[in-house]
């Protein structure tokens, strides 16, 4: 219960201020600039705080970080209802920062409490997140209608995180955080792991496609003759597919292997991003292809975090790093250059091209990841040296583990 209520709450408090932007920007008249900076806001906030929350696990425990990230993100929610400025962008960085701690521990809970089922929980864990992010694009409008405000809208996404915060408090009595031992060993560093990078790289440019699409999918298909609620209604149809695609990507992992997967995401991402510009009439099919691929990539982003870790506070280290450099490379980065590519040339063209072929070194990088290694903190003046991933589990089973959870 506890992941599935984690695992729910990851998006929401993004996912429902797209659909009401208008009414947002209207209410408060905010001007184009600061609707950019609005949206770029939270990405911003899981890159920047994903960062420091391996370091509050170690210091907090697992639970007590998680339980800190709920109470963030129930704040920033609820501070959104003041209808001023301030509170919506602080709200919105408050709920950024919450969302962060969750998206970098989620693996290393999954590792702590189904080590031998990593593949099976990414699933289900990536397959309710992407299900949370298609409920509330879809429920905005409505929700906005029943309480007639847009904040109120907002708001209500605060229930299912209080729910999330109640059923995490429990764990924290057997919750033993590594800084009450005294001061921690020097754990090491990633940042010299080569199969860290390439788990880095994979999720970078998961996520550069992934917040492309959501950001930019509907201003594309109207300037391919698509109305605006056709528009919407498409990019509901990309979420809702999600779904299925993060269920069952790690499931069918655990029968065939990386590889195969690997290569179908990439390929089927990149055919569904040119059949955009060269048969834009069958924009349902690309469009439900493409988020497809959405939810599977970055599914398997989670689930080579789980496997290339030997224990949960690798996972959480290497999640940090994955998630810090991930989303600040690839989820601006790549909206951003995608909008000043259109508005450069005037048209898609470019921009799908040079999207699509961004599959290439993400494919390379997906091989990579997919080999028997696990990563391995290095000291300073350490070398790099391949470690089989099996090796490095027996040697950290003593390790301290988080409570187990139940689901």
């Amino acid at each position: 219960m506890g992941l599935s209520l984690l695992a729910l709450n990851l998006r929401p408090a993004i996912g429902s201020v797209s659909p009401v932007l208008d009414d947002l920007q209207q209410s408060l008249a905010l001007s184009d600039s600061a609707i950019s900076l609005l949206t770029t806001l939270p990405v911003l906030c899981l890159g920047v705080f994903a960062a420091v929350s391996p370091a509050l696990s170690r210091r907090m425990g697992t639970p007590g970080a998680l339980v800190l990230g709920f109470v963030l993100l129930i704040a920033g929610i609820l501070l959104r209802l003041d209808h001023a400025v301030w509170a919506l962008f602080v709200g919105t960085a408050l709920a950024g920062a919450g969302l962060a701690i969750g998206n970098v521990l989620m693996p290393a809970v999954i590792k702590s409490a189904f080590p031998d089922r990593v593949r099976l929980y990414t699933g289900i864990g990536t397959g309710i997140l992407s299900a949370g992010a298609a409920l509330s694009a879809g429920f905005a409008v409505p929700l906005r209608d029943a309480t007639d405000s847009w904040s109120g809208s907002l708001a209500l996404w605060a229930v299912p995180a209080v729910i999330g915060l109640v059923a995490w408090l429990p764990l924290l009595r057997g919750s033993k955080p590594a800084a009450a031992a005294g001061p921690a060993p020097d754990q090491g560093s990633l940042l010299g792991d080569a199969m860290a990078w390439q788990v880095t790289g994979y999720l970078a440019l998961r996520a550069l496609v992934y917040f492309t699409a959501l950001g930019w999918l509907p201003t594309i298909l109207a300037d391919l003759g698509y109305s605006n609620s056709s528009s919407g209604a498409l990019l509901s149809l990309a979420m809702l597919v999600s779904v299925p695609g993060a269920l069952f990507a790690p499931i069918l992992v655990g029968r065939g292997g990386t590889s195969p997967m690997v290569v179908a995401i990439a390929v089927a991402g990149a055919v569904s991003l040119l059949g955009l510009l060269w048969v834009p009439a069958a924009a349902a099919l690309w469009v439900a292809v493409l988020g497809v691929t959405l939810g599977a990539g970055h599914a398997m982003a989670l689930t080579f975090i789980g496997m290339r870790s030997p224990n949960p506070q690798t996972a959480a280290q290497l999640s940090g790093m994955v998630q810090t450099i991930g989303y600040l490379a690839g989820g601006i980065a790549g909206p951003l250059l995608l909008g000043l590519l259109h508005g450069a040339t005037g048209g898609w063209t470019v921009s799908l091209v040079l999207l699509a072929a961004f599959t290439l070194p993400e494919l390379v990088l997906g091989l990579r990841s997919g080999r028997n290694r696990a990563v391995r903190p290095r000291r300073r003046g350490e070398t790099s040296a391949a470690v089989p991933a099996a090796a490095p589990v027996a040697a950290a089973a003593a390790a301290p583990k988080a409570p187990a959870l139940r689901d």
